[in-house]
């Protein structure tokens, strides 16, 4: 097994291996258009575009044979610090591929908390690396790349929302209706909060 990142096909004498390795990563991930519309585009148009500039970057494995059985593509710039894609060939899994492509995720993101966000069917595949890197669990988003999907963030947020705005409101709302409409002998059943 070799480790090998997509920079170091960025030249002109390399750009028919770099053309040929982009379009093997993305045949070997084309599935994920099923969970995540939009993955091609954002896979050509963003990630290995991206790749020209210092804030992305795909880190790969390939086997003896010269195939590409993991992929890790990164963005790392001002704001975001995030594992955007962790993809293992499933005949290759169980082998300690995916911790080589996430110590090498690390030091090119260096942390070792980036932004990661599952799936939660997916939750379980890396129920491991969550607890060897001590993640925190800081959002659940629903709705992000599927209706009815929800998606659990990783050491960041995957949204803009301010829960703590969030939740100053709605105690703000509960004392309001505490101080209007409570008496001492009611119950926690009578309090209703509607945005």
């Amino acid at each position: 097994m070799t480790i090998d990142n997509i920079k170091n096909y960025l030249s002109e004498d390399k750009s028919q291996e770099f053309e040929r390795i982009v379009n093997n990563i993305y045949l070997m991930t084309e599935h994920l258009n099923a969970t995540y519309p939009g993955y091609k585009e954002w896979f050509f148009d963003k990630q290995v575009k991206g790749c020209y500039t210092p804030s992305r970057n795909i880190i790969f494995i390939k086997n003896e044979n010269d195939s590409i059985v993991g992929i890790s593509c990164l963005k790392k710039d001002d704001d975001e610090r995030k594992i955007c894609t962790l993809f293992v060939d499933p005949t290759y899994r169980k082998h300690g591929i995916g911790n080589i492509l996430l110590e090498e995720s690390i030091k090119f993101l260096e942390t070792t908390k980036p932004l990661a966000t599952l799936a939660e069917d997916k939750l379980s595949m890396f129920e491991k690396i969550i607890k060897k890197y001590d993640w925190k669990l800081t959002e659940i988003a629903d709705d992000v790349y599927n209706k009815g999907a929800r998606e659990f963030c990783f050491n960041g947020q995957l949204t803009k929302r301010d829960y703590r705005q969030e939740l100053l409101e709605t105690l703000r709302n509960l004392k309001k209706i505490a101080d209007e409409k409570l008496e001492l002998t009611d119950t926690i059943d009578k309090i209703s909060v509607k945005k």
